[in-house]
């Protein structure tokens, strides 16, 4: 994987020309004669217009994620240093007509970390735009912690990531008996601005998909499986040791889904029980993961790593 960097800001120059040429023109607006008596308002009044004008040229030119952090791209260049096989990647079945996710090209997969301390160092690297949940705040017990890198091309050139966070517990026979899954993958714009809105809706079978809340600025979309089957696929990335590998496993999983600060955020989740309270629970642990708390927060956007 190649070192990138933070794309530079928009240049302001342009605005500040601007704010100067109207700071002139408010000056030759004052009438010279006027008696001295009225010189400290003009003072005043100049100082004013001007701090008007440069917080209005600051606030065009603030970039849609306030917190700006340099990500380590050395440490996670360093981290994801192996390539590997893959072709097929995982996204939304519902939300794939917003977030195009499923059309990612020039793909490269990266043989998956092992254990929570390499998430934790993910997650350093990363600026800690994500939290890693403890392993014992599930509702079940993860023998199994994984996280998988698979990059791309944006649309602009720009490199895409996309990070897997597995919590799996795995049988003796290597079948995923439960899991928590969350997916990170940075994008070039908020696919939920004008494609929903804030109340319920459904997904493509006509199952019901709850808001749950805000997170920043966005809903929180849960789909539940029904009790009478009819869901969606979910698919999420394990890797094939035999092959040498990435490689989909598919199931049916309740899955919530948002976007926050340059992120678009899909977890995954199936456990033993299915009630009310564990689905609290989880939504909970995904604020958790994308806020480091329940509450609203700002973190900074994920460099690209290739």
């Amino acid at each position: 994987m190649n070192k990138h960097t933070l794309k530079v800001l928009t240049d302001i120059s342009e605005r500040k020309e601007t704010i100067i040429e109207q700071v002139k023109l408010k000056i030759k607006q004052e009438q010279p004669l006027q008696r001295r008596r009225h010189w400290p308002n003009r003072v005043i009044t100049l100082t004013i217009t001007c701090a008007i004008l440069f917080f209005i040229a600051s606030q065009l030119t603030k970039p849609e994620n306030k917190l700006q952090a340099i990500i380590d791209t050395t440490t996670l260049a360093s981290l994801f240093d192996t390539k590997v096989k893959g072709t097929d990647i995982t996204y939304s079945q519902h939300f794939q007509i917003a977030d195009h996710l499923n059309a990612r090209k020039n793909l490269e997969f990266y043989h998956p970390l092992k254990g929570y301390e390499a998430m934790q160092e993910v997650a350093a690297a990363m600026g800690n735009a994500i939290h890693p949940i403890e392993p014992g705040k599930l509702p079940f017990k993860a023998n199994i912690q994984e996280v998988y890198a698979v990059t791309s091309e944006m649309a602009d050139g720009r490199l895409q990531t996309q990070l897997q966070f597995s919590y799996l517990q795995k049988s003796l026979d290597g079948n995923d008996q439960q899991f928590a899954i969350f997916s990170v993958t940075n994008v070039e714009r908020n696919p939920l601005t004008s494609f929903y809105v804030n109340e319920d809706t459904s997904d493509l079978l006509g199952n019901k998909i709850k808001n749950e809340g805000m997170i920043g600025n966005s809903p929180l979309f849960h789909q539940i499986v029904p009790t009478e089957g009819g869901a969606l696929a979910y698919n999420y990335y394990h890797f094939d040791v035999k092959n040498n590998k990435v490689s989909l496993a598919s199931t049916t999983a309740n899955e919530l889904y948002t976007y926050h600060n340059g992120y678009v955020f899909h977890i995954a989740y199936l456990v033993n029980s299915n009630e009310e309270a564990m689905q609290k629970k989880m939504i909970g642990l995904v604020k958790e993961f994308i806020l480091g708390h329940n509450d609203n927060a700002t973190f900074p956007v994920l460099n690209n790593i290739k």
